[in-house]
């Protein structure tokens, strides 16, 4: 049910896209800086951030005439 809350806020505010983006690839930066110096105990967080910013760019290419304007 997590799933369906996470993309239909997106499908509804399509500003808060952008920056939702931004803060997930910082969220993957940092797991991955994390994970290769040993720090990383749930490394299962690193595929549920790229499903997150997959399904996120999924949104996004829904509707390629609102990307435009």
């Amino acid at each position: 049910m997590a799933k369906k809350s996470f993309l239909s806020k997106l499908r509804q505010d399509s500003s808060s896209v952008m920056d939702e983006e931004q803060r997930l690839k910082k969220e993957l930066m940092d797991l991955r800086i994390k994970q290769s110096s040993g720090q990383l105990k749930e490394i299962h967080k690193i595929k549920e951030t790229k499903k997150a910013i997959a399904q996120l760019k999924t949104v996004v290419n829904e509707n390629p005439e609102e990307k435009k304007t």
